[in-house]
Formats: structure tokens, sequence, C-alpha cells
């Protein structure tokens, strides 16, 4: 039985995952949890999952009999270290989910990795510790655990390329000068998934994408050149890579975050997900369309640039979206102050979480600025 510890557990992975847990009956031990700040609901899994170790990350969490009960950053480190596990969720979203994945690699443990930012901010020295440990970064996101089941027993030179897929969001067919009436409400309204606000921000910006695309050539050591973005509106071909010889070979299903977070807890697992009825099935797919969401391809420009772009972006693009949805700035003017921060250099790449953060202070703050 794996041992299983999920940080973010209140959130929509975290969410997915304890449903699978409970509906599918895994043979899985939680043995903890953490949440940000919804103490009432963290006490609560705890105790229907009959788990004793929990960490609230934002402030003092309360006493609670038969529970070992941790605080703060410095808590979920302490957490972590008090616990025998096999493999930690983390399902922590944004930058912050980024000393998490570095504490749990730290313990040796393996990572299922559904926070994106640990890869785009930490870079190469994420994968360092990983190797120093003797740890496993598993992904979690559906289009990279997808590419990572389509890669099992191959060659990476065999590889052409690496074909992410992408919904287009909700305004993938709205015209260029209807973008600038973008309202918050119009931008949350994502067509396929549902999702936390920042993320569906990103969703309808393709940032998400610009994201995953930075993500995509870090797991798999694979430069730019060799990663693609198609859009396919019915979001049931997950990720695909073309062959050298020419062949192209896909994973597909409904869109259900269920397949990629079991995956990545336990082996052989059946019945996930529903099968797929081809009898009425349309699928189509579009080229991205880079004028109207250039932040897109910001992402191709910056694994080339290399050094501390990748971490500006995210710093850049959690700012911009928070403006966004307070409604202190328009959708264009978010996406403009993403691409004013990436206008500088940024040519030194992070070596350690330290100067990771001062890094990312440097662009928050100059981002702020251009709002």
């Amino acid at each position: 039985m794996k041992r299983v510890v999920i940080l973010g557990c209140t959130g929509s992975i975290g969410s997915t995952a304890i449903q699978a847990i409970r509906d599918l009956k895994l043979q899985v031990e939680v043995v903890g949890l953490s949440a940000h700040s919804n103490e009432e609901k963290l006490v609560q899994l705890a105790l229907e999952l009959s788990c004793k170790a929990i960490c609230l990350t934002a402030r003092h969490c309360t006493p609670y009999p038969g529970l070992s009960v941790f605080s703060g950053v410095t808590g979920l480190k302490e957490m972590l270290a008090s616990l025998d596990a096999d493999v930690v969720l983390n399902g922590i979203a944004g930058f912050d989910g980024l000393k998490a994945s570095l504490l749990t690699l730290e313990q040796g443990f393996d990572l299922a990795l559904a926070n994106k930012e640990s890869v785009v901010c930490g870079g190469s020295y994420l994968f360092e510790v990983a190797r120093q440990h003797k740890s496993r970064i598993i992904p979690v996101d559906s289009e990279h655990s997808a590419l990572a089941e389509l890669i099992k027993g191959r060659d990476t030179n065999e590889i052409g390329s690496l074909i992410l897929t992408g919904s287009g969001g909700p305004f993938r067919t709205l015209a260029s000068d209807a973008f600038g009436h973008i309202t918050v409400e119009q931008a949350l309204a994502h067509p396929t998934w549902k999702m936390g606000k920042k993320i569906s921000i990103d969703s309808a910006t393709l940032a998400n994408k610009a994201l995953e695309v930075i993500e995509a050539s870090y797991l798999f050591a694979l430069p730019a050149e060799k990663i693609e973005v198609v859009i396919h509106p019915q979001s049931i071909v997950h990720s695909m890579i073309r062959h050298r010889d020419g062949a192209v070979y896909a994973q597909m299903g409904p869109p259900d975050m269920t397949l990629p977070i079991v995956n990545a807890l336990v082996d052989g697992s059946v019945s996930l997900v529903r099968p797929l009825d081809f009898t009425n099935l349309n699928l189509t797919f579009e080229q991205p369309d880079y004028q109207r969401f250039p932040l897109l391809g910001l992402a191709f420009s910056i694994l080339e640039r290399k050094g501390g772009s990748a971490l500006a972006f995210n710093a850049a693009d959690e700012v911009a979206v928070h403006a966004f949805l307070e409604r202190r700035c328009t959708y264009l003017k978010m996406i403009r102050a993403i691409e004013k921060t990436l206008e500088r250099s940024w040519q030194v790449a992070p070596s350690s979480f330290e100067e990771t953060l001062e890094l990312d202070k440097e662009a928050r703050e100059l981002t702020r600025s251009f709002l």
C-alpha cells in the first residue's frame, strides 16, 4: 500500500485526488495533509482519511486531539521530516508550491507534481535536488502526464517533437478588436475545464500553455524547437508525440484529471475514466494565433534565452493576473505588463531557492510598475 502525502488538499487537485481515493477505494494510506488557510476543511479531511499529521501553511493551526499539528512553511518541513511516505502530491497553486517541492525532494520522497511553477521557477536546480536525493518527479498536469506515458520505452532520440494540446480557452474565436472589452467574468468562463481563478485566467490568455511549454522542455530535456502547440477545443487528445519516422502517437480520453493524478500515486489502477464513445466523436485541431495570444509565443523565446526569464515570466503573470482579477487593470494592460517585464534580459539563472526569491521579488516589483 502506497503511503501518500497531499499538499494543497482543499484545492482542485487535492480534492480530485481525495475523491478518487474515496470513490475508487485506492490502495493508499494518506499519512499527511496540508492546506493554506481552510483549517476546518483540513481537519475534516484528516479525520475522514484517518490521517494523523496536518499542516496549515498560512497561519497557526489549532491543536486537535489525535492529530500531529504543524503550522507555516517551517511546520511543513517538520511535518514532511516526521513522516514515512512513498510519494507526495503537490497540488499547491502558484510560486508558493516551489518551496514545498524542494522540501519533498530533500526528504527523498517521490514528487507527484501538479504545481508547474516548481519546474518553471526552479529550473535545472530542482532536478539537481531530485538527483541528489534519488527522488522521482512525476508529472500530474494532464498534458505532461500523457507525454510521460507516450514516451515510456522510447529512446529520446526517436522523438521528433512533443505536441501539447490546448483548448484555446474562452476567446479562441473572439475578434482582435474585442479584446479591449474583455471582462473578468468572461475570462473565468472556461469552455472545458472547471478550475481555480488564476489558472482560468491563464487559460484565457494561453499563459498556462506557455508555462506548460517551459515545463515540458525541462521535464523531458528537449529544446524549444522540439515542442509544438496545437489548439484542440474538445480536450479529448491530451498530448501527442511526433516520431522521427513521421508517425504521431496520442493519448485520448475525456477531460478528467482523475487519470493523471491517480497514475502518479499508484500503479495499475483500472476504470479511472469512462471509455471514449467514438460513434459521434468529432475532433478538430488549429494552429495557435500568436498575434491574439502573444504570451504563448513568449514561452519559446524564453526557452531560447534561458537565464532567469522563465521565473520572471511566472512572477509577472501572477502579479498581472491578480491585478486583473481585482479589476485594477484591463485584460490588454495585463498582457502588456507581462510583455514589458520580459523586455528586460533576465540573463542570470538562479541556482538556489534564496536566489530564486530575490529574482522573483525583482520581477514582481517591475511588473507592478507597469500596472
